[in-house]
Formats: C-alpha cells, sequence, structure tokens
C-alpha cells in the first residue's frame, strides 16, 4: 500500500471510494445576503458574522457527491454563490500558492493534517479565529492539534481517516479475536492458499500494516508525542519486538511481500475469498456495496494485551489568505466542518466525524462498518504535523522497502537501523 496517507489518501482513495471525477461546476444564486442566524451550522457566533456585500466564493474540492452536496446546501442557507472547482487533493497547496497571489485562487479549500505546516510557512492560510471558540468546543483535542501551528488554530476540521479490519461475516460468523493469536488460529484452520482462500490479508510492505505492532510495544515516528524531530523511534527496542512479531504473521500470509500487495487483497476479498483485511475508511463506501455481509472492528491486542494503536489522519478545510471575502469564506469553511456535513461526508466517503457529539456510538449501531472504525479511532495516533513528517510519509524508499525485506525474512534489528539512518539523511537533506 503505498502513500496511503498525506497526497495519496486525500487524492486517490476518497476518489476511488466517490463518483469519478468530472470537469468544474458552477452552483449560483441570485444576489449575496446575510446568513439566516437559524441555519447556523457551529454555534451561535455565526449569526454576528455578516458577509461582503456581493460575496462569492471559490471552492477547491474533488466534485464528489459531498462537495455538490455542500455547495447546493450553503447556497440554500445564506444565498452566497460558490463556484465548485474540481481541483484534486494533491494539487490544492501547490496551485494555491501560485494561483493565490495573482488573485485566482479559491477562497476555501480541502488540505489535510500534513500540509498545515507548509500551508502557514507560505502564508497561504487565515487562522480559524472568529470561529476559534465554536470549533475548539465542539471538536476533539486531536483535531484541534492537528490543525494548529505554534499554538494558532489554521483549519476547519472535520473527517478522520484510518485503517481498521473488514470482516466478512459470512465467513466469520461468530469467531472473537481478542488478541493478534485469534486471528492466527482462524486463519490456520479456514486458510486454503492452493485456491487464493485467506482468513487474514493486509499489504506486507506498507506502514499502515507495520505501524500499529511497532507502536504497541513502544516504537514510534517521533518522539515527544510527534513534535521532535531528532527523536526516531522507528528503530529503538520496541519497535523491533513489534516487528517481530508482525513478521510472524507470515505464517498465515505465506507470501512474499510484493504478492501481499493492495490489488490482490482488493480483488480476493471482493470475490469472497478472504475472511478479513486490513483496509481504510477510504474504501468503507464500496466495501458497503459486495455482496456479503461486510462489518468492521478495531485491530485486535497483541499476545501480551497491548493495544495495537493505528495512525490516523485529519481532513478540513482552510480560508484562502487572498480571499476578497474572508467573512463570507469563515461562514462556508464553518459550514463544511458542522455536525451535518460530517455526517454527510461520512454517508458517502466512510471517513469519520471528529465531532464530539458524534462519537457516540449509539449512532451507528445500524452501520456496524463506521461504528468499528468509531471503536478504532478511539485506539489510534494521530499523524506527527512536523514538516519531518511529510519525509517519512511522502517518501517510500526510506521505510517501505524496510517493511518488505523484514517480511521477507531479513533481520528486523539490522533493518530499522538503516531505515533511522536513511530518515535521518532524508531530513537533513530537505532541510
Amino acid at each position: 500500500m503505498t502513500k496511503k496517507v498525506g497526497l495519496v489518501i486525500l487524492s486517490l482513495m476518497l476518489m476511488f471510494a466517490l463518483a469519478a471525477c468530472g470537469g468544474s461546476s458552477t452552483n449560483s444564486a441570485q444576489q449575496s445576503a446575510a446568513p439566516d442566524s437559524s441555519s447556523a451550522p457551529a454555534g451561535a457566533a455565526s449569526d454576528e458574522l455578516t458577509p461582503e456585500p456581493g460575496a462569492k466564493l471559490i471552492f477547491w474540492h474533488p466534485k464528489t457527491p459531498f462537495s455538490e452536496y455542500a455547495v447546493q446546501e450553503f447556497e440554500k442557507k445564506y444565498n452566497i454563490p460558490v463556484t465548485l472547482q474540481d481541483v484534486g487533493y494533491d494539487a490544492i497547496l501547490n496551485k494555491y500558492k501560485a494561483d493565490g497571489p495573482a488573485g485566482k485562487g479559491a477562497d476555501v479549500f480541502v488540505l489535510g493534517s500534513l500540509d498545515l505546516g507548509d500551508a502557514v510557512k507560505s502564508g497561504s492560510v487565515l487562522p480559524n479565529d472568529y470561529f476559534e471558540e465554536d470549533t475548539k468546543n465542539m471538536m476533539l483535542d486531536q483535531a484541534i492539534n492537528s490543525f494548529s501551528w505554534d499554538g494558532i488554530l489554521y483549519g476547519y476540521p472535520s473527517y478522520a481517516y484510518l485503517p481498521a479490519i473488514f470482516i466478512n461475516k459470512d465467513l466469520v460468523k461468530d469467531a472473537k479475536f481478542e488478541t493478534w493469536d485469534d486471528i492466527k488460529a482462524f486463519a490456520k484452520q479456514f486458510n486454503d492458499v492452493k485456491n487464493n482462500k485467506y482468513g487474514f490479508f493486509f499489504e506486507a510492505n506498507s506502514k499502515d500494516s507495520a505501524y500499529p505492532f511497532m507502536a504497541a510495544e513502544g516504537g514510534y515516528y517521533f518522539g515527544k508525542d510527534g513534535t521532535d524531530p531528532g527523536d526516531i523511534g522507528i528503530n529503538n527496542e520496541g519497535a523491533v519486538k513489534g516487528l517481530e512479531y508482525f513478521k510472524s504473521l507470515k505464517e498465515i500470509l505465506p507470501l512474499k511481500a510484493a504478492d501481499a500487495s493492495g490489488d490482490v487483497k482488493t480483488s480476493l476479498w471482493e470475490q469472497g475469498k478472504i475472511a478479513m483485511i486490513m483496509d481504510g475508511t477510504w474504501n468503507s463506501g464500496k466495501f458497503k456495496q459486495l455482496p456479503f455481509k461486510v462489518e468492521s472492528m478495531p485491530l485486535p491486542n497483541l499476545p501480551d494485551g497491548k493495544m495495537a494503536p493505528v495512525m490516523t489522519g485529519v481532513g478540513g478545510f482552510f480560508v484562502g489568505s487572498y480571499t476578497q471575502y474572508p467573512n463570507a469564506a469563515k461562514l462556508f469553511a464553518n459550514f463544511l466542518m458542522s455536525e451535518e456535513m460530517q455526517m454527510k461526508i461520512n454517508e458517502v466517503t466512510g471517513f469519520l466525524p471528529l465531532a464530539k457529539n458524534l462519537q457516540n456510538e449509539e449512532l451507528y449501531k445500524d452501520d456496524p462498518v463506521t461504528l468499528g472504525f468509531i471503536r478504532q479511532l478511539k485506539q489510534s495516533h494521530f499523524y506527527p504535523i512536523i514538516p519531518e513528517m511529510k519525509v517519512l510519509a511522502y517518501n517510500d524508499t526510506i521505510f517501505t522497502p524496510t517493511i518488505e525485506q523484514i517480511w521477507d525474512g531479513a533481520d528486523v534489528k539490522t533493518s530499522l537501523d538503516k531505515a533511522a539512518q536513511s530518515l535521518k539523511d532524508s531530513i537533513a537533506g530537505s532541510q
């Protein structure tokens, strides 16, 4: 699984779960007006913020069922015209840095937390100042931290994307999985490798796959809660121990890492030949449409009882610093962050809401896929937002080959030491 965080997660996986991208579309209202305070989406403060006369907005986001719906609903409530321009996630920030100063940029656009530092340092985004208190009261602390830089909140966080385990209930039935040894035991009974049937399948060269085992035993990307780039923990004692167990899973997935790929996994899963896979929210919508009953669950503990956390990313919305209509743009970004819109994103993509009020498991009692991911969210770490994390997340020559080599039999400690040095060198070279 390649670059499933950052650019590719935000660019490819969501679009894969939605309708195919089309050209840009424009939705217009006849005239602009002050917002209706009865429809304020995220706090009473919004009825005090008056949009500029004649305000009209440009919104950069892939053209999807969510973005089209959000524009339509905002125009209905606020009578402010919004032009939706179909721009891919991976292109947005660089495009804004080029077009914004020339007056051709968007007023509001979507970004992920890994791009926050670049967005702030390049002067591309305005702080979330007017709705700051409302946002902090509304959202999980981890979401606020993910969109804050040097103590200043810039973005309007909306959704989380993360991996968990999808279950084919027609095959698993009532089996229980308290630890990874239970998954091993199930798979040994279920596997029919000659006929491409597996009890469990994940991508054996993926950071998403390896991180839970590494982190369970005390490994980490960067120290001090992801804030210290000088403290690299991918080769510490805990990381080694965790990846030794990760390596042991080859007894139930007896393939070379290159053959345990995402394409193979998805194909066999959709054919009903795999009982459980590790995959992400970005495929929830697609998997809910399969002709067998699909649920999800958090990763079980390691056999020693330690929790296996996944790494979670945050996506949301930002107001461009070159907007001519900052009040109207802030109203729109705040609207996009509203609980109503968070639930809509979940409905059409599977990405998880980050509002505190939307963490109640009872809300998802009729949606066992989202329910499992909500539980996994409580057992996760959030991506560090320091620039050095982008070096690791976007460079598949550092950690991905290491994971592949370990899976295929290389010594864990030696391989991780080399990866740590490669990361240090890459960070030094990027500065």
